[in-house]
């Protein structure tokens, strides 16, 4: 959903008009570079977006010109394709005025203004018009308060809105965000940053792109208050900044990053500065640092000059590049990380060579050539940083800002109760003639953005039963975010399945308007308007709209910085995008034409189903393949030691070699071995096989052995997963003689449920560390239910949000118990640490007798996986 307003006329005449002599910039060199830049892409897209980098010309205030020409010069392709130029005005102003009017607004400097204040994106979001709706409601939050309490007021704002929830990739917008009244952490992130860039706190997104000792990632917001920089949990207040449950993780970070919007000339350490956009270094704000230094040569011993080498990092069971780097003139190249273990890759386009770069190394030589693949198998044992205490918070300190978080959590609960209070499912679904059911799921799904789903039903008439399938056949973050106009586009414009067409094939190929991570967009109607002679020839031949995309659309590695898909019909606008837009537009061409398309399962390359079978599309430029296909079969052959079956990204992957650098196959997140039995058709290539077994400390036991598949090949890949030494046991016991209280008040002895060993888990219900842990839990629960022990999960009730219900918990195991520990008395009885210390959620395995065979405390990715090796061992 592209959430922008359309500004009344007069008002942006009256902000275009409005005149001011002063500069915005400045510095006469800052503002020269800007200018010389801002004519550069005018040069490029000045002819096609005529209409904004005009408007230029037509402001007569200095400073909102200024601004204007800076957010053009720099903006992405994927803003420029929906951006009008009120919308810019409108946003562009209102920075300016609230740095007039903010007491702090002076205080910014004027570079830290336009990187960080200005912008109204902030990573891969999509734009709306977050900051010209809510500018007046956030300035009067924080009326009388200095900077660095109005920042810690602006985070509790954002909590009353917003709280955590894991979603799909896609980045809503911070008014989608606000809609459906949760997000993940980027969603949160981008929401907080919005809302402080709106009173003229300059703020960014920064992240962690892999985590070390689990896997996952995540990210946070860093504030600008008198010259530095501050870091908080987003949507997550604490009461004082540069705190939040991700400080002890991110203590062992091997890379915290940033971007900075457009021209940077601050003095933080760079990874690399691009024309459009600066990759900042944060790390050494959390984490001891290292700088580790990388030497590249050739066979011959020569240093290999512009040689690209990768940072790489063991997680989701891939070596996952934290960053690339050029080699100057001396081989060499540096990155400031942190003291774990990392696989250097490095490559010139042909030859490639591997090191692997222990926790304390400082320099590496990497050998390339053009046989690296016949490297032998190899295991060996990757180390996360170790962890580090951090002093805690006072507790009345907590105390306080926890009923400050019950009271934001009884607010963001009122709203979400207005949701279909207005409305009857029953209704609905009587007047449209569908099953009620079915109605009342769809609805509920779209949590805030319910009425427009509804009134997408009730406005399809006689086609409703369409209508449903449309819906079915999308995200459930679709059903949060997207307009009824939108979904009624494609209700309008939806093609007429060719006779003998698979109703599933249609559905899900065609019918549906979702492609890949893009914002849904009324692309049926864009296509409208080709000639009809040309979309003729694409029906009957759909090669054939291959071949006049590589004609009609420029692609581009770097105009689309963030990296945010081009809806289709701005793909058409501008005639330029990048590679990964450009499959989309072909898929969104396709389905528009009434030809089923998709991006392939894996490889995530474009296809069409014609005579029925899928046909790969190869673009000018693209490698091609062999007529013959290659295909793998995976084996499971890892020794039982309890653990859980293999699944894919989370204890293998396989990737291919490209150019001298392999990208992980995409056959999606957690998927058993079981569920990949069948033939896999590949192209004949290199590939790389990654296996890993993460412990209890973080350590991981990883092996990596490269495949050669041939034309015709049909290779029978094991899946062995490492073994570890057998790990001690926790080392303590506690009493089991203790009453649970459930939430509800009922009584139940502990020890009377601890015969086969009881599971204890204290957790913090709404924060996100808990919510990784209660999702983690579910995905095993046959398995947790075939071992018959008990989980017991206890809260504190001055930790535990108001609207907490134990029911709304879903997929724990059957002999679950939800109980009480009132100021944490039970907790306070387990040896090591005071309550107050531990990081949460905090796991225990005990045996009936209270020996602890498994403790874990704080965030972490897999705890059921450790837990269930714990137990069955």
């Amino acid at each position: 959903m592209i959430w922008i307003i359309r500004l009344p006329a007069l008002l942006i005449m009256a902000v275009l008009l409005s005149c001011s002599g002063s500069h915005l910039i400045d510095d006469n060199s800052l503002r020269k570079a800007i200018t010389d830049d801002f004519r550069s892409r005018s040069e490029i897209h000045g002819t096609v977006r005529s209409d904004l980098f005009g408007m230029a010309d037509t402001i007569r205030d200095s400073e909102l010109r200024e601004a204007v020409i800076f957010l053009l010069a720099y903006m992405p392709l994927s803003d420029m394709a929906v951006y009008e130029p009120d919308y810019l005005a409108a946003n562009a102003s209102t920075a300016i005025r609230s740095r007039n009017e903010m007491p702090w607004g002076e205080k910014v400097p004027v570079d830290i203004f336009l990187n960080f204040v200005l912008p109204t994106r902030v990573n891969n979001e999509n734009p709306d018009d977050f900051r010209t709706v809510y500018y007046t409601e956030l300035k009067d939050r924080v009326q009388g308060l200095g900077a660095m309490e109005a920042a810690l007021e602006i985070n509790r704002w954002c909590h009353e809105k917003v709280a955590y929830q894991a979603a799909d990739s896609r980045t809503s917008s911070p008014l989608a965000t606000m809609l459906s009244a949760r997000g993940r952490c980027g969603e949160e992130s981008t929401f907080t940053v919005s809302a402080l860039r709106a009173v003229c706190i300059p703020a960014r997104q920064v992240y962690t792109p892999r985590w070390a000792h689990t896997n996952d990632n995540h990210a946070w917001v860093e504030f600008w208050i008198d010259g530095a920089w501050h870091y908080l949990g987003a949507c997550e207040p604490e009461p004082v900044p540069d705190r939040g449950w991700f400080t002890e993780p991110a203590r062992r970070a091997m890379l915290v990053h940033t971007n900075a919007f457009g021209y940077y000339g601050g003095d933080e350490r760079v990874i690399r500065k691009e024309r459009l956009f600066t990759e900042i270094n944060t790390l050494g704000r959390y984490a001891e640092t290292k700088e580790l230094k990388v030497r590249v040569k050739d066979t011959s011993g020569k240093l290999v000059r512009g040689a690209m080498a990768g940072y790489l990092l063991y997680n989701y069971a891939e070596f996952y590049p934290l960053a690339r780097l050029e080699c100057d003139s001396s081989g060499e190249c540096s990155l400031l990380t942190g003291f774990g273990t990392l696989l250097i890759w490095a490559d010139d386009g042909e030859q490639s060579g591997f090191v692997l770069a222990s926790p304390s190394d400082t320099i590496v030589e990497v050998t390339i050539d053009s046989e690296f693949r016949t490297t032998p198998f190899t295991e060996f044992l990757l180390a996360p940083p170790v962890p580090e205490p951090f002093p805690g918070i006072d507790p009345e300190q907590v105390r306080i800002n926890n009923k400050l978080l019950r009271r934001g959590d009884s607010i963001r609960q009122s709203y979400i109760n207005t949701w279909m209070a207005d409305i009857s499912a029953e209704d609905i679904a009587h007047e449209a003639g569908l099953q009620a059911e079915t109605v009342s799921r769809l609805l509920t799904s779209s949590m805030g953005n319910y009425r427009a789903v509804a009134g997408f039903i009730e406005g399809a008439g006689e086609r409703a039963g369409l209508a449903t399938r449309i819906l079915e056949n999308i995200s459930g973050k679709d059903l949060r975010d997207t307009p009824a106009a939108v979904l009624a586009d494609h209700l309008a414009n939806a093609p007429e399945p060719a006779p003998g067409t698979d109703t599933a094939l249609y559905d899900r190929y065609v019918l549906s308007p979702r492609i890949s991570d893009e914002l849904l967009s009324a692309f049926r109607t864009a296509f409208r308007d080709l000639p009809s002679d040309l979309t003729e020839s694409f029906r009957t031949d759909p090669s054939s709209a291959v071949a006049w995309i590589d004609t009609a659309i420029v692609i581009t590695d770097t105009e689309n910085h963030y990296a945010t898909p081009l809806i289709p019909a701005g793909v058409l606008r501008l005639r330029i995008a990048d590679s990964h837009s450009r499959d989309i537009f072909f898929v969104a061409l396709c389905r528009s034409l009434g030809i089923p398309s998709r991006l392939s399962p894996g490889m995530r390359r474009p296809q069409y189903h014609m005579a029925g079978e899928w046909h790969d599309v190869r673009f000018d430029g693209e490698p091609g393949s062999s007529e013959t296909p290659a295909f793998i079969t995976f084996i499971n052959e890892s020794r039982m030691d309890g653990s859980a079956e293999p699944e894919y990204h989370v204890n293998f992957t396989l990737a291919l070699c490209e150019k001298g650098r392999f990208r992980t196959i995409d056959y999606g997140y957690g998927k058993k071995i079981s569920d990949m039995t069948e033939r896999i058709p590949l192209d004949p290539g290199t590939y790389m096989l990654t296996i890993g077994n993460r412990n209890d400390a973080g350590n991981v036991m990883t092996s990596v052995t490269f495949l050669e598949l041939n034309p015709g090949e049909d290779l029978p890949v094991k899946v062995i997963i490492p073994d570890f030494p057998e790990e001690n046991a926790a080392g303590f016991s506690i009493s089991l003689d203790h009453t649970l209280t459930s939430v509800s008040g009922a009584k139940a002895p502990l020890d009377s449920i601890s015969g086969r060993g009881v599971v204890l888990v204290w957790i913090e219900p709404g924060r996100e560390p808990t919510r990784h842990l209660l999702n983690d839990i579910p995905a095993l629960k046959h398995e947790f239910d075939s071992w018959g022990g008990w989980f017991v999960f206890l809260t504190d009730p001055e930790r535990t949000p108001g609207g907490y219900n134990p029911e709304s918990v879903t997929g724990t195991p059957v002999n679950a118990f939800f109980a009480t520990d009132p100021g944490l008395e039970f907790l306070s009885t387990v040896p090591g640490k005071k309550p107050e210390e531990r990081l949460w959620p905090v796991v225990l395995y005990c045996d009936g007798a209270g020996k602890v065979l498994f403790s874990s405390e704080g965030y972490r990715i897999g705890t059921g996986q450790l837990l269930l090796r714990k137990i069955r061992n």
